[in-house]
């Protein structure tokens, strides 16, 4: 506990941590029956903890400082508050773990949903490019940067992979036993926010 408390830099670290496990254990279940694409989630598995363990220096003090250190530490807050708004505002359970392919019924259009599609990933994502910053930052870091790197474009490329999947579940209406017309609503939905991850940009 002292190891996650002795910096700025390994509390919000640790925070993005948490708030990843979070995520994938209770705020959005994985389905009973397995999930439907088990080889992305093992990929997406595989990168994070490979990148956690890289990036846990960040958990000791660090032997040197530098401005990259202050712009990761940003990078994470803003993934720790964006996370815990976007948890707040879909509520635990009510949608499911990527790659489990299953489509909700209903469609979330307000906080952090009326700016971009999937403030979740764009939560992990600032998390773990403000891991990879403020570890460039530190003289200890060596050759954990590039590997954290490949780690954190596995990480963007397995995450845009699952965000195609979900739309075009989404669009197709697939699996929601035909409680809403989703597909007409969910294009009406990305015709008004047209950003899946970063608003106006991506």
């Amino acid at each position: 506990m002292a190891l996650l408390l002795s910096s700025p830099t390994s509390i919000l670290y640790s925070g993005t941590l948490l708030n990843q496990a979070y995520a994938i254990l209770i705020n959005f279940p994985r389905p009973s029956n397995g999930f439907a694409y088990p080889l992305h989630f093992a990929a997406l598995a595989t990168f994070s903890g490979a990148g956690t363990l890289l990036s846990s220096p960040l958990l000791l003090p660090a032997p040197g400082s530098s401005p990259l250190q202050l712009i990761g530490n940003t990078l994470m807050a803003m993934s720790v508050s964006l996370f815990s708004w976007t948890a707040y505002t879909t509520q635990r359970g009510r949608l499911p773990a990527i790659f489990g392919g299953k489509t909700p019924d209903f469609i979330i259009d307000f906080g952090p949903f009326a700016y971009v599609r999937h403030p979740a990933y764009t939560a992990y994502l600032l998390g773990w490019t403000g891991a990879l910053t403020a570890l460039a930052g530190r003289d200890d870091a060596g050759w954990r940067v590039p590997a954290l790197a490949v780690c954190l474009l596995g990480i963007v490329g397995v995450y845009r992979t699952g965000v195609q999947m979900e739309e075009k579940q989404m669009l197709s209406g697939a699996e929601n036993e035909g409680k809403v017309d989703l597909g007409k609503k969910y294009k009406e939905y990305m015709d008004k926010v047209r950003s899946r991850w970063l608003p106006g940009l991506i």
